[in-house]
């Protein structure tokens, strides 16, 4: 298998949501020259936002809270770059669709970007030294080899083209668990890999999430201070990105449980969105709906917490699992998770030989 020189590293990093970028960084502190590789168009994963006609809507993770030092001082230095605001302390809160509401605010102060969720992943990207980090969008990874000692990520081709190849002496996988190990599978790289870690690996699962975006003629009925958390049905957050503070004009994020969206995941788009909508008329109210579009999350909300940081199915070559599902399903566990794995890789890859 050739692989060209230009494309040997220290490191590469799957994925570019906010466990990779975070992972990253900790890479370039070491000074390790990486990779990221990010399938998608953009950077952050479900740190997303996206404009509807005149709205702009959060539709994937909401908001994020700062309970860690590691993350505290993240969070902190993209506060004072403009990136990121406190949003509330709480929302309001109902036991199912129709209960009362329970009033908003617990005293625990819940952050979000300035613009949208994907304001944080883009700070964390800015701030990487651009002499040792290179961020590749719009590319997939298609399998994970061990070769030699080494590591190789077969990129997935283009029509007409041959497969490309990187090679790297350690890997961080920040993708959903599944993906990791379809990327082990395709790479048939089982043989080499610890039995224990990938058993571990093996047992983590995810709910998958329809997010529904509605553009509205007016504002909504959702009270201050724009979130509502609903504890069981088919409902569990209604978000107002209005009264978030990102949007110009009305605009509503519904959230479906991971039951619902798992039993409707292959459905008509057509039906689960009119199945939503019609729940949360309440909080649309006499508006009218300009717009709607439909996101599918597949692995929205681990089910399955793995209690470590990280998983490594490998020590030699290093390679690191990381992500929300490792000691937290939020934000801030995605973060630190991210940060623990680029720590490790950057003192291994960088320790004398």
């Amino acid at each position: 298998m050739s692989i060209a020189t230009a494309d040997r590293v220290d490191a590469i990093v799957i994925g570019a949501g906010i466990s990779g970028l975070a992972a990253a960084t900790e890479l370039a502190k070491a000074g390790c020259r990486t990779i990221v590789l990010e399938k998608s168009r953009g950077i952050g994963g479900r740190m997303a936002t996206r404009r509807l006609g005149a709205a702009v809507c959060d539709h994937g993770a909401q908001f994020f809270t700062v309970r860690t030092r590691a993350f505290g001082a993240t969070v902190e230095e993209a506060q004072a770059a403009g990136a990121v605001r406190p949003w509330c302390d709480g929302f309001s809160r109902q036991a199912d669709a129709g209960a009362p509401l329970k009033p908003a605010g617990d005293g625990h102060a819940r952050w979000c970007g300035t613009r949208g969720m994907t304001d944080l992943p883009k700070r964390l990207a800015a701030g990487l030294p651009g002499d040792l980090v290179e961020i590749r969008s719009g590319v997939r990874a298609a399998a994970v080899g061990i070769v030699d000692g080494g590591l190789t990520v077969t990129l997935e081709a283009k029509e007409g083209e041959a497969p490309r190849v990187l090679g790297s002496r350690g890997l961080v996988l920040s993708c959903p668990v599944p993906q990791s190990l379809d990327l082990f599978a395709a790479g048939d790289a089982f043989g080499a890999l610890e039995g224990a870690a990938v058993e571990t690996l093996r047992g983590v699962d995810y709910d998958p999430c329809f997010a529904l975006m509605l553009v509205l003629d007016r504002p909504s009925q959702v009270p201050p201070p724009g979130g509502i958390q609903i504890a069981s049905g088919t409902l569990v957050w209604v978000g107002d990105n209005l009264q978030k503070g990102i949007s110009t004009v009305p605009a509503l994020t519904v959230h479906a449980s991971g039951d619902f969206s798992r039993d409707s995941f292959d459905a008509d788009p057509a039906k689960v969105t009119a199945e939503l909508e019609a729940l949360a008329a309440e909080w649309i109210g006499g508006a009218t709906v300009l717009e709607r579009s439909l996101q599918r999350w597949k692995f929205a909300q681990p089910r399955v917490i793995v209690p470590a940081p990280f998983v490594s199915p490998s020590a030699a070559p290093p390679i690191g699992c990381c992500g929300d599902a490792f000691e937290g399903p939020r934000v801030e566990g995605a973060a630190c998770s991210g940060q623990a794995t680029g720590r490790w890789m950057g003192q291994l890859l960088t320790a004398p030989r």
